[in-house]
């Protein structure tokens, strides 16, 4: 059978989530900061290490090419004595 009330405020709900309603508004905009916070980091250290991976290509490149030349002028070096 349905309550019937004469005195009902609809500016208040049950368990009072009226009253309780901007703090959990309040709460969720905190929380949606601080998630926006947490993506832009991870979005700077996805970037640095894209950075960071190149630049060891980079690095490790120049160490082959390196690597590759020694014994290359050494066997020159050695052949013509």
């Amino acid at each position: 059978m349905a309550r019937h009330n004469d005195d009902y405020d609809p500016t208040q709900s049950m368990n009072g989530w009226t009253e309780n309603k901007k703090l959990v508004l309040h709460r969720l905009e905190e929380i949606e900061h601080d998630l926006r916070t947490i993506d832009k980091k991870v979005n700077k250290l996805q970037q640095d290490m894209a950075v960071h991976k190149a630049q060891s290509r980079m690095y490790a490149g120049a160490v082959g090419a390196i690597a590759g030349l020694v014994p290359a002028i050494l066997t020159f070096i050695l052949n013509r004595m």
